[in-house]
């Protein structure tokens, strides 16, 4: 039988072109241009800007793109602003494909809407540029973290709408997505195909932050908040394989529920199904595999009231899904806090992301920034010797071995010099002596056909406990990394 989880990452939401118009700054005669919409309401007055050389702005949420494109938006007026996603390009983008936070994700849409010109109209967001263009207001931006909105209420001196109000605004969003969108292109065919499904935990019930404590991730007995399952669909059967499985108790894995053998159940069972088992022998189109919803219903006496993401990258083959209870109601008396995040990807070895190499690092403390040069080895992190305006691609420059300040990369200690999606995408408890404890949350959203044109983020954070149980926590410092082909 499936676990519930596993029920959950295998159903789907439906979503399915508006049209508007789109400037751009550059267009070279590479391929065809294409125009994508970046939707949350359409949004107009963010800009852009691709890996193939277009910008501008967004006008009703159209952008410009060629295919294969990796695209960034920022808040501001040209790239030196806040940066808030790089993904790769499609015809219809949303704040909950641009993160693999759950909080991130309707959090974006709260400074989104809290930045709107025109509050009292919602079918389109406008965004403030008076506002953006205000260099103190960019230099707090710069020091967000955007998973943690609140705290930062005072410094951006923003009036932020709710969490509940952005969630039903996505809920709308997704709305006028079905609506305006519709498409029967196959996107994906999921058929004869083994894939990983990783959970992660990152928070449990209560609040708490679920974190992987890497002094104890050799102990046979440690438990992660880190699950598995692998799973092949064929014509006739859905075959879940052996692997660790994905029942948790709190933060922690519960291996009492391994998957030891092959469980072969009838393909027929999923035929209703939206999702990979429902649309596999078909093949899988956008609306199968993209959708919001807001979850308010009793499932069989334990009521859910959460916020439900789900969204696929044609170009990385990655399939996310991101669940967020939305605290109690007249229903649930508990905190009702979990977060839980989903990853779905061929089981190949190319969906494990090559982090060897030069990475460009920006640091952003609370009064400054700095820029740093790193290589990243096999169990070794080196630096320049001396401050430097550029990254060099010649690997012998790097000579300072700072290996203990990045502890929480713990994915250089693998036995491959590969890194797995979900090592950079959960919280890490480490400590570069005994006396002291440190913790980092790490995202990482794949763009790019290998995986590698994303921005890994390391946010640097105090946790302390409150008195309901929940967890509080702070960011200190914010590092975007960025992975460096060439002399920059």
């Amino acid at each position: 039988m499936y676990s519930r989880s596993v029920a959950l990452w295998l159903s789907a939401l439906a979503i399915a072109p508006v049209w508007a118009t789109s400037n751009s700054t550059e267009a070279k005669p590479q391929s065809t241009i294409k125009q994508g919409f970046f939707i949350d309401s359409p949004v107009t007055g963010l800009y852009y800007k691709t890996s193939s050389h277009l910008s501008g702005y967004t006008q009703k949420g159209a952008f410009q793109y060629r295919p294969g494109d990796v695209v960034s938006f920022f808040l501001g007026n040209d790239d030196k602003g806040y940066l808030l996603t790089t993904l790769s390009s499609q015809e219809v983008l949303t704040p909950t494909m641009a993160t693999t936070k759950p909080s991130r994700s309707i959090n974006m849409t709260r400074l989104l809407l809290s930045l709107d010109s025109t509050p009292e109209n919602r079918q389109e967001i406008v965004l403030a540029n008076k506002v953006l263009s205000d260099p103190q207001f960019q230099a707090q931006l710069k020091r967000l973290d955007l998973n943690l909105l609140d705290n930062a209420k005072e410094s951006l001196n923003l009036d932020l709408v709710s969490v509940k109000e952005a969630v039903e605004h996505l809920n709308e969003s997704q709305q006028y997505i079905e609506e305006n969108f519709s498409s029967n292109e196959v996107i994906f065919r999921p058929k004869d195909v083994t894939f990983r499904n990783i959970i992660i935990r990152k928070k449990d019930w209560q609040g708490r932050a679920c974190a992987f404590d890497v002094r104890h991730q050799n102990h046979p007995r440690y438990r992660p908040p880190i699950g598995e399952v692998s799973f092949t669909i064929t014509d006739k059967t859905l075959i879940q394989h052996p692997s660790i499985g994905d029942y948790f108790k709190g933060c922690f894995l519960s291996m009492d529920n391994q998957i030891l053998e092959d469980i072969v159940e009838p393909i027929e069972k999923f035929y209703e199904w939206e999702g990979l088992a429902g649309c596999a022998q078909r093949g899988c189109t956008r609306n199968d595999l993209n959708g919001f919803s807001l979850d308010d219903y009793n499932d069989e006496g334990d009521w859910k009231y959460r916020s439900v993401a789900l969204n696929f990258d044609p170009t990385t083959q990655l399939l996310m899904e991101k669940v967020q209870g939305l605290g109690p109601n007249k229903h649930i008396r508990h905190s009702n806090r979990s977060e839980m995040l989903w990853f779905t990807y061929p089981d190949t070895n190319k969906n494990d992301i090559d982090y060897q190499g030069i990475w460009q690092q920006t640091q952003y403390h609370q009064q400054s920034m700095t820029q740093t040069c790193l290589l990243m080895e096999q169990k070794r992190v080196f630096t320049l010797p001396h401050a430097s305006e550029r990254c060099p691609s010649d690997t012998s420059l790097y000579t300072q071995d700072v290996t203990t300040d990045y502890l929480d990369m713990w994915w250089v200690n693998n036995t491959e010099p590969k890194a797995d999606l979900a090592q950079m995408n959960v919280m890490v408890r480490w400590s570069p002596n005994p006396a002291k404890i440190n913790y980092t949350t790490w995202e990482y959203l794949p763009a790019g056909k290998n995986w590698e044109q994303g921005i890994l983020y390391r946010y640097q954070q105090n946790v302390s406990r409150n008195r309901d149980g929940s967890d509080s926590i702070e960011t200190h410092t914010i590092s975007e990394f960025v992975k460096v082909n060439e002399d920059v």
